[in-house]
This record gives structure tokens, C-alpha cells and sequence, in this order.
């Protein structure tokens, strides 16, 4: 009997704007361009997919008008989306506008079921000073009942901001979450079933594993940023834009990255 298996694709930070030509001053394409030419490889891949996950930074200024032009964008992504809520985000909107909602749920965390695995979604813009995050009390304590949980199904961890240390310092003290280390140890609390935490924030690929658990981040569809060891600044790389396919068994978890061009 064939192993069980999830598969869905991470974007990340589509920044998008109703100005089309933002985002030019950064890089050879705008975050308009950007996000339209995600939209073209995604739907291009040569096989089907369960979900796509968006961890944050959908827009750029958190304006109901970024929104709908977001909409218009990536409402042609050929299956459903589920969305966090980043630090340029208004978390209201983004469920008015992309989701349909009118009960507004704030902080905007929740969880849900795709073939047998358990994903959960947080929000990481609790009080923190930007772009900083923080997950509250509030969340922590409903994300540990879930991890302390008797529970077999295979679980999926998304969060916008980056939780650990990495050892580079613009990422560690001025991008990351405040009380990482404390979603850290509640998570170990599922390490045995945890496949992976998937995160945004960064633009760039960090794969990281600490105490059994794999942190990875995807690139975002309009510009890239390094880091090294010790670098202390923000530094575009050049990179093209791109995002990830994850495939996920309930022993192991793969992960690809994808490029493309934006013309």
C-alpha cells in the first residue's frame, strides 16, 4: 500500500502593490511582475498539488486597494490558498479581501486537515517592535495543547517570522521572533510527529535543524536577501525569485526549490 503523502507548494512575500511598477528601485522586475509570474510557474508544474501556503507579506503597504489587486493576482493560482498574515499584512483585510470573510478573526492562527495530516498556521505579529515578531500567550497555549496532544496524524508548522538564531545578526536581533526559543520547546513537545516549520520573512532558502526539528524558509517572488555568518546588514544576493514544492510521508519530508524567470 502506497505510504500516504502531502504535497503543497510555499511562496512567500509577493510584497504585491497597486502601483505596478513597484518594487523596480530593488530589482530588475516589480512586485506586480513578480507575483503574476509566480502565478504562471505554479500553475505551469507538471503535476498536481494539495494546497499552496502563503507565509505572509502578501502586500507590501497594508491598504484594502494592495489587497484586491493581490486578489486579482493570485485568485488565478489553480488550487486554494491558505494564507498567514506577515508583517506588512493587515491581517483584517487580507481575510476580507482573499478569504471572503466577515467575522474577522484576530490574531488570525487556525488549524485544518489535508489528507490526513494536521496543519497549523500562526501569527507571529504580536507585540514586538517591527519587523520583529512575537507569537502571544494566547496562541502558545493553544499551540501546546495541540503539540501535548495523544495524536498520530503527521503535523505541518507555518509561521511568517524566523523563530531561531541562525548566527547571522540582521536575522537573529532584528528580523526574528521575540520568544522563538519558547515556540521552540513547545513544538519539541511533537517532534516525534512534527515534519517541518515553514516560514517567510527572510527572502531567502535557510533550511536549519535543531533538536530534531527542520526550520525552512522560502524565496520570495520579487527580491532575494543574503546572509552569512556574522554579516550584521541587509544585502540583496540576485537571485531569481522562486518558491518551494514540499512533499511530506509520514517519515520524511522533501523538499525541492523552484526558480523562475519574470519577463
Amino acid at each position: 500500500m502506497p505510504e500516504q503523502q502531502l504535497t503543497f507548494i510555499h511562496i512567500s512575500d509577493t510584497h504585491i502593490s497597486p502601483d505596478a511598477e513597484y518594487g523596480k528601485h530593488h530589482t530588475p522586475h516589480s512586485t506586480y511582475d513578480g507575483a503574476k509570474a509566480l502565478v504562471k510557474a505554479v500553475n505551469a508544474l507538471p503535476f498536481n498539488v494539495d494546497f499552496i501556503l502563503h507565509t505572509g507579506d502578501v502586500v507590501y503597504d497594508p491598504i484594502p486597494e494592495a489587497y484586491m489587486t493581490a486578489h486579482d493576482i493570485l485568485s488565478q493560482l489553480a488550487r486554494p490558498v491558505y494564507y498567514l498574515s506577515g508583517n506588512h499584512d493587515s491581517g483584517a483585510d487580507l481575510q476580507r479581501v482573499l478569504l471572503g470573510r466577515t467575522e474577522i478573526v484576530d490574531p488570525f492562527y487556525y488549524t485544518f486537515d489535508a489528507n490526513g495530516f494536521q496543519i497549523v498556521g500562526l501569527d507571529s505579529n504580536g507585540p514586538a517592535e517591527v519587523p520583529r515578531g512575537n507569537v502571544i500567550a494566547q496562541q502558545l497555549e493553544w499551540l501546546d495543547a495541540i503539540c501535548s496532544a495523544h495524536d498520530d496524524r503527521p503535523l505541518v508548522v507555518a509561521v511568517h517570522h524566523n523563530a531561531l538564531p541562525v548566527g547571522s545578526p540582521w536575522l537573529d536581533d532584528y528580523m526574528r521572533i521575540t520568544n522563538g526559543e519558547a515556540l521552540h520547546q513547545i513544538l519539541l513537545k511533537a517532534k516525534d510527529r512534527l515534519r517541518g516549520v515553514f516560514f517567510g520573512h527572510v527572502h531567502q532558502n535557510i533550511q536549519m535543524l535543531q533538536d530534531g526539528i527542520l526550520y525552512t524558509s522560502a524565496a520570495s517572488s520579487w527580491n532575494q536577501f543574503n546572509s552569512w555568518h556574522g554579516s550584521s546588514e541587509t544585502v540583496a544576493d540576485g537571485e531569481n525569485p522562486g518558491f518551494n514544492v514540499v512533499s511530506i510521508t509520514a517519515s520524511q519530508t522533501f523538499i525541492r526549490r523552484w526558480n523562475f524567470q519574470v519577463e
